[in-house]
């Protein structure tokens, strides 16, 4: 009986694990170098207690589901870089961010934008709001 105490608690331990994949291999003209937002964005200080990948958000200023603190209005046709593209998955989240940095007043920030979920397969985003020419 303890033995299936010890290996049931293993499985659930590893179920609940967070994984990260690699996804910019789907995404190659939204990730690598300098990009042109093409939209206006703000960047937030996440207050949610949510799997993330930075304490930092872009959103969308037309999104109303953002929390936290705003740390700027981003006008469109700002720079920033886009490093990569991670799909995390945990317990029951399958989502993709991606991840990238703006520099604010001479200052780098850490970023990540939420792309969307894969809970029916992987599924690519054809909208992203930057591009590496306006």
């Amino acid at each position: 009986m303890r033995r299936i105490l010890v290996l049931l608690s293993i499985m659930i331990v590893t179920a609940c694990a967070a994984k990260t994949e690699n996804m910019s291999h789907y995404y190659p003209e939204y990730v690598g170098g300098d990009f042109f937002l093409t939209e206006d964005m703000a960047l937030f200080e996440n207050d949610e207690q949510n799997f993330s990948f930075f304490k930092n958000a872009l959103v969308r200023q037309t999104d109303c589901c953002s929390s936290g603190r705003q740390i700027a209005l981003l006008p469109k046709g700002t720079k920033v870089q886009i490093s990569n593209i991670l799909r995390y998955i945990n317990f029951t989240n399958d989502c993709n961010e991606a991840i990238g940095n703006v520099t604010i007043n001479g200052k780098r920030l850490d970023f990540e934008y939420f792309v969307n979920c894969n809970y029916q397969g992987v599924k690519v985003a054809k909208d992203l709001p930057w591009k590496r020419k306006l």
